[in-house]
């Protein structure tokens, strides 16, 4: 009797199986409508064209991004936009505040070119990354509440004991270490693993931390944003920076070089 009422559910359990093996393969293909092959850490230029698609990584406040009429602008959109124009590859903006989340995601094969302002005389890993379109830009300032007599500078010397909040993973802090060797006196570091550099400007603007620092750029986005801060403090005289690619993108990165000359 057990023998043929298990012969007779057998069918049942061949098709609810069956069903399960469906609906796994369905979710593995389309959940978040992601394309069901990873990408590859050997990604390069070859690989790129084939699938069509370069993808660019940026921080949200640090490419430039801001909205605009509901939609996201910048000067990362309009570097993609000048890219898909010239390469035919449909681009694809990536944004990610996590230093090492973006360093993942281009070690991984995830984004393709990191965008993010970067001082080239960081530490690199050079058997992971490879440095590209290094160029010199404007000094970097310090960020200051403007109404606040007990911490407002007015020379660097005087940062001499402060403490400078920075993001995590920022590279800046190595320009505060050689100011700190320059005015001969310790200047305090506090590392900041949830902001970025707009939303630590609006810290210092609400009296939340006394310091941070930020690029030429910025200095100029913040002064009109918050009329609180006072970005006229030069704590540098400039500094270079780069982007990130992948050691093993060589192809990529000569690909780009005629891109961005034309």
């Amino acid at each position: 009797m057990q023998t043929k009422l298990l012969k007779g559910r057998t069918p049942l359990y061949l098709v609810l199986l069956l069903l399960v093996i469906a609906v796994m393969l369905y979710l593995r293909t389309h959940s978040g409508g992601e394309v069901s092959r990873p990408p590859t850490a050997g990604r390069d230029y070859p690989e790129i064209r084939r699938e069509g698609t370069l993808r660019l990584l940026t921080a949200y406040t640090e490419g430039g991004v801001h909205a605009e009429g509901g939609e996201l602008t910048g000067a990362v959109y309009t570097l993609a936009k000048k890219l898909q124009e010239r390469s035919g590859l449909r681009v694809e903006v990536i944004l990610e505040n996590s230093w090492e989340r973006a360093l993942q995601l281009l070690s991984d094969g995830g984004a393709d070119l990191v965008v993010r302002p970067m001082a080239s005389t960081a530490d690199v890993d050079t058997t992971r990354f490879l440095l590209f379109g290094q160029q010199t830009s404007g000094p970097l300032f310090l960020v200051q509440r403007r109404a606040d007599s007990t911490t407002l500078v007015k020379r660097q010397i005087e940062l001499a004991g402060r403490m400078i909040t920075l993001p995590k993973g920022s590279p800046f802090h190595l320009f505060i270490e050689h100011l700190s060797e320059e005015i001969g006196d310790s200047i305090h570091l506090d590392v900041d693993t949830l902001y970025q550099a707009e939303q630590l400007a609006m810290r210092v603007a609400s009296g939340k931390i006394a310091y941070t620092v930020c690029t030429h750029d910025e200095a100029k986005l913040f002064g009109k944003a918050f009329p609180e801060l006072d970005c006229s403090i030069p704590l540098s005289y400039s500094f270079r920076t780069a982007w990130l690619l992948r050691h093993t993108s060589l192809a990529l990165r000569d690909s780009l070089s005629v891109w961005m000359a034309r």
